[in-house]
């Protein structure tokens, strides 16, 4: 489709990595095998004997005959896994591609290549305008009816689409158990709405920005971030103002500008994945998040940060816990209200901010726990991958449904 390829030759540069069909493939390793299967982004080996039984770990005559072999195999593992994640990453930024792929060429560098085909096949996708998954081996609408091959494919966006269609998808994709490598169904949409300003830690500002495709620009006594979008003739700058918050070094983000165009005239696919952006830099590097609160008046700047009004992405983060808390077992113990996940522990109930992960008692004393000492076990399914925060208000949630079994002294003084 002309010009519409372009980004197709370096998807025909993806290889295989071995594998033999949609993440998995086959390694001989002498009489012995093993068998790499992708697993979202991870890859799981399962080992059979020379004899062809299924075992449990390496068997003895791989580890004592084929230690070549092993490091070739162990070295292939860590390409797939990176692999999986710069492919995700590649296909994340396709939401704003605008032009489709031609339905041959995605479906040979798309749904069923090797590798990739285990990301796509776990997206929601439309041909020729038909919304579609690819479910029991076929692509299908949401009422199960077959879709053939097409002539336009793109990736399937919720902005515009109807309450009721998004439910829908999230509620089918729950029902297969697919956890999509990026959020998708759960998408932020929106941004028309002016942006305060927030004050975020520069070092993790910059280096979210970086892989979101931003970069520092410096113009007289302006400094920006910029996202250039070039097959929408638009860029978008993000103002920073560097200022200095109790000896730690933050900045100031305003609202986004866009050029040339004003932002009435910006296509509204572009402002929601830039505001998208937008909100993950306030959550990934927002002082909010910060172990412990400073003292005197930046107290309260960090208070506004660490418990204030939900970004779009904590907004989205509060539906996909509505529908994980029946799944958990501490799911009788918790629920969602606001800005807050409140878990009933023995002795306490706890409000765990859903944009921060920071805990108040229910006198609102800040209570510090660290990620690390909050490590509960993760759901079974997950509606997609890569929302750490989420990850730190499961596990935090986990401990304190249960705080009188809390050891560490830190937390107990304060209970």
């Amino acid at each position: 489709m002309g010009t519409g390829t372009v980004v197709g030759e370096a998807e025909r540069a993806v290889p295989a990595y071995g594998l033999s069909g949609p993440g998995r493939g086959v390694w001989r390793l002498g009489g012995a095998s093993a068998e790499l299967v992708v697993r979202g982004g991870k890859v799981a080996v399962d080992w059979r004997d020379t004899a062809g039984r299924a075992v449990r770990g390496i068997p003895s005559c791989v580890r004592r005959e084929q230690a070549g072999e092993l490091g070739r195999l162990r070295a292939a593992v860590r390409e797939i896994e990176q692999a999986l994640a710069a492919q995700a990453a590649q296909l994340e930024r396709a939401f704003l591609r605008r032009r489709p792929w031609e339905y041959g060429d995605w479906r040979e560098r798309y749904l069923d290549h090797p590798l990739v085909g285990t990301l796509a096949r776990r997206l929601l996708w439309t041909v020729d305008g038909v919304a579609c998954a690819h479910t029991d081996g076929a692509l299908c609408t949401l009422t199960g009816a077959p879709v053939g091959a097409g002539v336009a494919v793109e990736l399937w966006h919720p902005l515009g689409r109807d309450d009721a269609e998004v439910a829908a998808w999230r509620d089918r994709l729950e029902r297969h158990g697919i956890t999509q490598p990026f959020p998708q169904a759960y998408r932020e949409v929106g941004g028309g709405e002016p942006l305060s300003v927030h004050l975020v830690r520069e070092d993790l500002l910059h280096d979210r920005a970086a892989a979101l495709g931003w970069r520092p620009t410096h113009g007289g006594d302006r400094t920006a971030l910029t996202r250039d979008l070039p097959q929408w003739g638009v860029r978008a700058e993000l103002p920073v103002d560097v200022v200095r918050f109790t000896g730690d070094r933050v900045v100031g983000l305003g609202g986004p500008r866009f050029h040339p165009l004003g932002s009435a005239g910006v296509p509204p696919l572009v402002v929601s994945e830039v505001a998208r952006d937008i909100g993950l830099f306030v959550e990934a590097a927002g002082i909010g998040g910060a172990a412990a609160p400073p003292g005197g008046h930046d107290r309260a700047l960090w208070a506004s940060s660490a418990f204030g009004e939900l970004g779009p992405g904590a907004v989205a983060r509060r539906d996909v816990l509505a529908r994980l808390l029946p799944r958990l077992a501490l799911g009788d113990r918790c629920r969602t209200e606001g800005r807050f996940l409140h878990v009933r522990g023995v002795r306490h109930t706890y409000r765990i901010h859903l944009g921060s992960a920071q805990v108040l008692l229910p006198d609102d004393r800040h209570l510090p726990v660290a990620p690390a000492t909050a490590q509960g076990t993760q759901p079974s399914w997950l509606p997609h991958e890569g929302d750490r925060m989420l990850s730190a208000v499961l596990g935090k949630a986990a401990l304190l449904a249960h705080d009188d079994r809390i050891t560490d002294p830190t937390i107990v003084r304060q209970l």
